[in-house]
């Protein structure tokens, strides 16, 4: 009897014992399948997990995670060029979001600017040059209603921007080439704004938009001209230069100016002469 519950006890024994090298072979097996077998998946977690850790910080409270988000998605557009368009239409997002300007939140600010250097710098490319390592290519660039506070445009290359119903302070657009549309319907233009040797493509407006401050297009070239329709000018005695055949035209020297196409230096009619005979 004895004999039988040793050998029992043995056989027990003999089993753990199995179970345990069978278990610890199942989790070497494991490790090694993750390690081995599937190591594009690891990667594209971590990615997801990048991603979504700086996608939590935009919408965040804290100004310093805000500010902290645009340099984590710089990098991770710099890592993953796939990735950069989605790094852009998050960047536009945020500009677009409502800004008081004259500006109350020193802050908000300061991220707003680091988001547009995100932007000005990943498309800036000068006419002439090769084409910059850092130069991300992209195919829109939405920045409709977005309020961009001095923004440095100059030597960039924009694709199919569109900057409609936007509000522009102190912008830079000198040399600037734009392609193979650029919309500024209705953006309010405040303070200075340089144009100068921008190259604009065939499709170019700026239907209704309003001039606040000292506007120049010298040197720019249009492929085909550019719709200046119902567009403003506020101030209409400043050193101004518009593409021809542009000119401003006020009814008073208190009033806006208007935008209208000229083939002469000389005034257009006036109500009262268009009436006679």
């Amino acid at each position: 009897m004895m004999i039988g519950l040793h050998v029992v006890g043995a056989l027990a024994g003999v089993a753990l014992g199995v179970g345990a090298v069978y278990l610890g072979r199942t989790f070497i097996e494991g490790i090694r399948r993750d390690r081995w077998r599937k190591p594009d998946e690891l990667a594209a977690g971590l990615r997801r997990d990048r991603w979504d850790r700086a996608v939590e910080m935009m919408d965040s409270e804290d100004a310093a995670q805000r500010l902290q988000c645009f340099a984590a998605l710089e990098r991770y557009g710099r890592e993953e060029p796939d990735a950069r368009e989605d790094v852009v239409e998050l960047t536009c997002g945020y500009l677009r979001k409502p800004f008081a300007y004259p500006v109350e939140d020193e802050e908000e600010l300061e991220i707003r600017l680091a988001a547009q250097r995100l932007l000005t710098r990943h498309f800036r490319w000068p006419a002439g040059e090769a084409k910059p390592f850092e130069f991300w290519e992209v195919e829109e660039l939405e920045l409709q209603d977005a309020v961009l506070i001095e923004p440095d445009f100059a030597d960039t290359f924009l694709v199919r921007a569109d900057l409609q119903d936007s509000l522009i302070v102190r912008g830079d657009f000198r040399g600037t080439r734009f392609s193979p549309s650029i919309t500024f319907d209705r953006a309010c233009f405040t303070g200075d704004t340089d144009f100068r040797s921008a190259s604009f493509p065939r499709y170019a407006t700026f239907i209704g938009a309003l001039f606040g401050g000292t506007t120049t297009f010298a040197g720019a070239e249009f492929e085909q001209g550019a719709d200046f329709t119902d567009a403003r000018v506020e101030r209409p005695d400043a050193a101004h230069a518009w593409p021809s055949p542009w000119r401003a035209w006020a009814n008073s020297p208190v009033a806006q100016a208007r935008l209208i196409p000229m083939k002469t230096a000389s005034r257009p009619p006036s109500s009262a002469e268009r009436r006679r005979p």
